[in-house]
């Protein structure tokens, strides 16, 4: 159940709001309304690892609400990144933000990103009390 603990919750809205600032960084001065659920992801996952951590009881269903909305966020990420992949000649690669990758290690990071997120919320679901 290490996934449900608070500090996983909070490592990971703050690893996340690091990733995607990184990764689409010609967009925060461009056009940072797309980068909003983002951020709002990242931050919805802070606020519950931070509560969950102050009371477990109380914080729990928050945080399971921070990791659904994380889950649903990379969900819909993955579809697109995969679209985008089919859809792009397999020339081009993604060149923009400060770490340009292909869409091959891209898509397998997205990836290990959703699979945590959906363990963080079935651990943090499936929790005892005082995790």
């Amino acid at each position: 159940m290490t996934l449900a603990k608070p500090s996983v919750a909070l490592g990971f809205g703050a690893f996340f709001l690091c990733a995607v600032t990184c990764a689409h960084f010609d967009d925060v001065l461009s056009a940072p309304l797309s980068l909003v659920t983002d951020w709002a992801a990242g931050i919805v996952l802070l606020v519950g690892g931070t509560v969950s951590r102050r009371n477990w009881v109380r914080g729990r269903a928050v945080q399971a609400a921070a990791w659904a909305f994380m889950v649903s966020l990379l969900f819909r990420s993955l579809i697109g990144d995969v679209e985008d992949a089919v859809n792009r000649p397999a020339d081009l690669a993604a060149a923009h933000g400060v770490v340009t990758l292909s869409s091959a290690p891209y898509i397998a990071i997205v990836v290990l990103l959703f699979v945590v997120a959906v363990g963080g919320l079935w651990t943090t679901l499936s929790a005892r009390e005082g995790t």
